[in-house]
């Protein structure tokens, strides 16, 4: 049976290996999630920007390169939505896998306005991925939204004092929420929390899970923090 290592206003963390906890959930309306990266090791004299080494040195990258997408299909299936963030390596991954499972595929971007640059020959990695999959019949998007709020680009800085090295952007996880109305929520790579502060805000029943307990503990006290307004949808 499994223990939750935090559970409150219908929130629920889960410290521990998705792969091992997911198959022991009931199915969530929308899979919202961050998984790692597939990218390449950011070491080394690549760096341009003496900010960039300083905010990725300072932070763990070792467990987020070379994801391989194969190993987590069951983490991020079933459900009847899912929203995934990642680098262009995964995208042809992403799109046969959601193809396959889901059905309906759409690519999405999010594109960060103070992207740090890393080298000095090279285009800037200010654009960042995000891949939508869902089951026929089951897109109700949010009607009257204004129409900047259903653009596919998402545009916004990040914040490098995030307590994750890859954080996004709280209101960028509340207008997939605000759009897609998702009657429960799933963050199997949960990290600090995003996900789920963004649940409570709009009051929606949300499930994380993070391997490392530091992020959870990051997450539990955010959570604290979090005010849930009104009417967000």
């Amino acid at each position: 049976m499994l223990t939750p290592y935090y559970q409150q206003d219908n929130i629920t963390i889960y410290c521990g290996d998705c792969r091992e906890i997911k198959p022991q959930l009931e199915s969530h309306d929308l899979i919202l999630t961050d998984p790692p990266y597939a990218a390449k090791s950011l070491g080394g004299n690549n760096f341009f920007s003496k900010g960039a080494a300083n905010f990725y040195h300072s932070r763990e990258l070792r467990d987020m390169n070379n994801f391989n997408l194969a190993d987590y299909e069951d983490v991020l299936y079933p459900a009847n939505m899912l929203i995934a963030f990642h680098d262009r390596n995964l995208i042809r991954d992403y799109s046969a896998f959601i193809t396959r499972v889901y059905g309906n595929y759409d690519l999405h971007v999010w594109h960060k306005v103070n992207a740090i640059p890393f080298t000095n020959n090279t285009f800037k990695s200010d654009i960042e991925y995000i891949s939508q999959g869902y089951i026929s019949g089951r897109r109700n998007l949010a009607k009257g939204l204004p129409q900047h709020e259903m653009s596919k680009v998402y545009s916004s800085g990040i914040d490098t004092e995030n307590l994750h090295p890859c954080q996004k952007p709280l209101p960028l996880i509340m207008k997939y929420i605000r759009i897609l109305q998702p009657s429960s929520i799933l963050d199997p790579f949960m990290g600090s929390g995003t996900t789920l502060v963004a649940a409570k805000r709009c009051g929606i029943s949300a499930i994380g899970i993070e391997i490392n307990e530091q992020y959870c503990e990051i997450a539990v006290k955010r959570l604290a923090q979090s005010v849930m307004p009104l009417g967000v949808i």
